[in-house]
């Protein structure tokens, strides 16, 4: 155990055999102290969708969209973006296998994501052309034979044009009447292709400008759907993904909705409350949107949050198998997507380059086989320069890309030899599973640093990195005890215990709690027997027959046993609290044979509706067993009587109370009071069923004695 400190988190990799560029990756200076480098989304597409909101496109310029393969990027329509979750998957895409390292293995988005999605053609010739030098002038006359306009000098920058021109020119193009030539019906398309080219699928990071090198494409707009732009878009995102992975980078482009990832991991993506009204009229004859559509909806937030990078970057180092879907897409959601969606299904799993004019990335599917219900083995390297993307277009111009990618082209054009293929396993890996092994090895497992923790921090605090500190510290414990066998030495348990008492103190320092170190450890539940448990008494009106009797122990008096039938014989105290609301009444055998006499206050009688409510009073012969009381032969039935006001009979009794429903008593030839024979008892609605009778009279005396 010399040199070994079991309780120091490494984040990785613990071999440098895969990730070679460590020293240069961003997650290098999170992990040195840099937390709150949130990368700044280039996007140029915000006012193309204003514009569609505010004029809908003309149905024969859609129709011309749909046959160029980009319909379904305009169907699911404006995209929302969050930078801190951008920035978060950022943190762990590795330009050495184009793969995004999770805990739980290798992913990445693929070309079944791009075409599933936005139903862009995955298969067909590489976007590429001969960037020869052009003048302003060329450009000019390009744009008013393609577009319809001659944008101003100013308007471009070398071979990029603004926005606010292409813009312009559309707002004044909107009303097309229905006799338009095609020629103006394909420029008004070209417009659009080629504002969703430039300024949302291959974006840059210039923000405002759209780069012209894809408009000469567009010259043919019955050739534009044989490219394939699904690939194309992929390579772009690529690459700026490269880039933006880089040590001190703040800014990333491309289309970035592919990025977001909600459709795999559930930690980050908020719930659908309901879809967004689409204002566009869309033809008939037009097929359905993507599976992006889903996303342009009304979101809740209540499980998950949005623009908070310490909060995603901590779900991620602690997400587990069940919080990542490996197959979104399956066999039935499949089908039921439009036929641009799927028709190229054959080639989702080639392995071979991507090309985007001066972009070269690589397709490697066999990294993530597992996103195709597929066996996941230790994939081969594939021999590429893992500096590839500091190679563009600056200094470069007049080349032809075709020429200059040639190495390259071959294994594009003969991608249908190139299929991964596996054993089907729909399964979860195992921990002990030899890629889990080896992942693991090679990987970068962890992004935050526990001991970069501020000790005043506001808001949110990550523990995700504490947490898997103290599990590999259990671990290692764990596995230093079984090594030692079932016979071990007195020298190895005195190691061991040295082990478990040094590195456990360290690992509590480690993670901020070194404060449990002198204090001893009291985890332990007490043992408990049930006469300790004192079970919780319930206040009145509530309990039934239960609460009454306990009720009826507080107050010293024996409680009624309910099973048996009470005779008129019998001389026990009875307890009515929970008929009278908290009050008790006592009967005790008189002259007359009962004498009432009651404690405290005066009755509260309960309305019909109340005592139907529970069914155990509903009744007396529920109450008293079957057997009425003598003095309860007059008692209503409160089942045959629901209606109020009801009336209740107590023979020969004696009331010493001031009732506002008393009636005045007749004296006798002597002056004394007669004692009625009948006494009635005309219950009142209690507005809050808490105040009693006699309260409600006082208070009425008292208005009557100030109104006089």
């Amino acid at each position: 155990m010399t040199g070994y400190s079991a309780y120091r988190l490494d984040p990785g990799p613990l071999e440098p055999s895969v990730l070679t560029q460590q020293l240069t990756h961003r997650s290098r200076d999170i992990w040195n102290g840099s937390v709150n480098m949130i990368l700044n989304t280039r996007r140029c597409d915000g006012k193309l969708w204003d514009l569609v909101k505010k004029y809908p496109i003309h149905p024969r310029v859609l129709e011309m969209i749909e046959l160029s393969g980009l319909y379904g990027v305009y169907r699911s329509n404006r995209p929302s973006i969050d930078r801190s979750l951008i920035t978060s998957l950022v943190e762990r895409w590795r330009p050495e296998t184009h793969t995004f390292h999770f805990r739980t293995g290798e992913a990445t988005i693929t070309l079944q994501d791009v075409e599933v999605l936005y139903g862009l053609p995955v298969n067909g010739d590489p976007v590429l052309g001969d960037e020869s030098i052009r003048t302003i002038g060329d450009w000019q006359n390009i744009c008013q034979r393609l577009l319809g306009f001659i944008p101003r000098p100013q308007d471009f920058n070398r071979s990029s044009l603004k926005v606010t021109a292409l813009n312009a020119h559309m707002l004044e193009q909107l009303q097309l009447p229905d006799l338009t030539t095609q020629e103006m019906i394909d420029q008004m398309a070209r417009c659009y292709m080629f504002w969703m080219i430039a300024g949302m699928m291959m974006a840059d990071t210039s923000g405002n400008y759209l780069k012209l090198m894809y408009l000469p494409m567009l010259e043919d707009l019955n050739v534009v759907s044989s490219y394939s732009w699904g690939s194309a878009t992929l390579a772009c995102l690529y690459r700026f993904l490269c880039k933006a992975s880089q040590s001190n980078q703040n800014e990333i482009a491309g289309f970035l909705p592919l990025l977001q990832a909600w459709e795999r991991v559930t930690v980050l993506r908020p719930q659908v409350i309901a879809q967004r009204d689409i204002e566009n009229n869309f033809l008939a004859c037009l097929p359905r949107g993507p599976r992006a559509t889903r996303w342009f909806a009304h979101f809740s937030w209540t499980d998950t949050t949005k623009h908070v990078l310490k909060v995603f970057r901590d779900a991620l180092d602690s997400m587990t198998e069940d919080q990542f879907i490996w197959e979104p897409y399956s066999d039935d959601l499949i089908e039921s997507l439009p036929d641009y969606c799927r028709i190229e299904r054959d080639i989702w799993r080639v392995r071979a380059p991507i090309f985007c004019w001066d972009i070269v990335e690589v397709h490697l599917p066999d990294r993530v086989m597992r996103q195709f219900g597929l066996k996941q083995t230790i994939p081969t390297p594939f021999l590429f320069d893992a500096t590839h993307f500091h190679y563009d277009r600056r200094g470069r111009r007049n080349t032809n890309w075709k020429l200059e990618h040639a190495q390259w082209l071959p294994l594009w054009n003969q991608r249908l030899q190139y299929v991964c293929d596996a054993p089907v396993n729909r399964e979860p890996l195992r921990y002990d599973d030899p890629y889990l092994i080896w992942f693991r090895r090679i990987t970068r497992l962890v992004i935050g640093n526990p001991t970069q923790r501020p000790q005043q921090q506001e808001g949110y605090v990550p523990n995700s990195t504490a947490y898997e500190t103290m599990v590999r510290h259990i671990h290692s414990m764990v596995d230093r005890a079984k090594a030692l066998g079932d016979q071990p030495s007195m020298e190895d348990l005195y190691i061991f215990r040295a082990m478990v008492r040094n590195e456990g103190e360290k690992c509590l320092t480690y993670v901020h709690e070194a404060a449990r170190i002198n204090v001893q450890a009291d985890y332990r539940r007490d043992e408990v027997h049930d006469d300790h448990l004192h079970h919780p008494v319930r206040r009145r009106g509530k309990g039934g027959v239960a609460g009454r009797r306990a009720r009826a122990v507080e107050k010293g008096r024996a409680p009624i046993e309910m099973d048996e039938p009470v005779s008129e014989d019998d001389h026990t105290t009875c307890d009515f609290g929970s008929i009278s609301r908290g009050q008790t009444q006592e009967f005790t055998p008189g002259a007359s044979g009962m004498t009432y006499q009651p404690t405290n206050t005066d009755i509260v009688p309960y309305m019909a509706s109340q005592i139907l409510r529970n069914s155990s009073l509903s009744s007396l012969e529920n109450v008293f067993g079957g057997s009425r009381p003598q003095h309860f032969e007059n008692a209503p039935n409160f089942n045959s009587s629901p209606g109020l006001p009801m009336s209740i009979e107590t023979p020969g009794v004696v009331n010493h109370l001031e009732d506002s429903n008393d009636e005045v008593e007749n004296e006798n030839e002597c002056g004394e009071p007669s004692v009625k024979e009948k006494r009635r008892i005309f219950p009142k609605r209690c507005g809050t069923g808490s105040h009693y009778l006699y309260q409600h009279g006082k208070k009425k005396q008292e208005t009557r004695n100030k109104e006089l």
